[in-house]
C-alpha cells in the first residue's frame, strides 16, 4: 500500500539519520582554567612592575592636576602639618620638604589608583611647575631606584624612610631635584606592610 511504503521509509530515514554532535569533554574546561589562571598570574606580576606603577601615578597626577581645582584634603604650605595630617590617618610619611625644586607645598589627600590607595601630595604654583609626591602601599619592585617616562610625564621610583615613593612632573630637572631631596633626608621611620585604604579616597 502507499500509505504503509511511506511509513516504512519515514522510520528508515529516523533510525539512520545523523548523530547527535558530541558534547564538549573536559578538555575545554582545562583549558579555560589554564587561561584563567595565566591572566591572574600575569596581572599579579604586573602590579609590582615599575613601569605599570608609574603609569598609575602619573595618569592620577594629570586627573588631579586637569581640574579646574585641585582636589586636596588638607591646605597648607607647611610640611609639619601636611605630614601630621597623613600619619594621624596611618601613614607614615618621611619628612616633607617645603619646595619640589621651584614648585611650593600646596597640600595633600588619598587618591585611588588602580590597584591601590596611595597619598597624593601636591606641589605647584603659580609660574611654577607641578610636581607630585605619593606615598605608596601596595608592591612595587624598586630595587634601587627607577626612571622612566609615563604618559608622557616624567617618574621616579625611590624608597625613603621605609616606605616606597613616586615623584610625578612635567620637568626632568624639577623631578629629579625632588627625588634627590628625598635621599638626602635622613628619617627612621618604621615601614608597614599592610596597606593604606581610606574611606575617603577619590580623585
Amino acid at each position: 500500500m502507499p500509505s504503509g511504503q511511506a511509513m516504512e521509509r519515514m522510520s528508515v530515514e529516523i533510525v539512520t539519520g545523523e548523530k547527535a554532535p558530541p558534547r564538549r569533554g573536559r578538555g575545554a574546561w582545562r583549558a579555560l582554567a589554564v587561561a584563567g589562571a595565566l591572566v591572574i598570574a600575569a596581572g599579579a606580576w604586573t602590579r609590582g612592575h615599575p613601569a605599570f606603577v608609574a603609569w598609575e601615578v602619573a595618569r592620577d597626577h594629570q586627573r588631579c592636576f586637569g581640574r579646574r581645582h585641585l582636589p586636596a584634603r588638607v591646605w597648607s604650605t607647611d610640611p609639619a602639618e601636611v605630614r601630621d595630617w597623613l600619619e594621624s590617618r596611618g601613614t607614615p610619611t618621611p619628612m616633607l620638604p617645603p619646595y619640589a625644586h621651584a614648585a611650593e607645598l600646596v597640600g595633600a589627600r588619598y587618591c585611588p589608583l588602580v590597584d591601590r590607595v596611595a597619598a597624593h601630595v601636591y606641589y605647584g604654583g603659580e609660574g611654577t611647575g607641578i610636581v607630585s609626591v605619593f606615598v605608596l602601599s601596595g608592591p612595587a619592585r624598586v630595587g634601587d631606584g627607577w626612571a622612566g617616562t609615563a604618559r608622557g610625564l616624567h617618574v621616579r621610583l625611590l624608597r625613603a624612610a621605609g616606605r616606597t615613593l613616586a615623584v610625578v612632573g612635567e620637568s626632568e630637572t624639577d623631578v629629579a631635584a625632588t627625588a634627590r631631596s628625598f635621599l638626602s633626608t635622613v628619617a627612621t621611620i618604621p615601614a608597614i606592610t599592610s596597606p593604606v585604604d581610606r574611606p575617603d579616597a577619590s580623585c
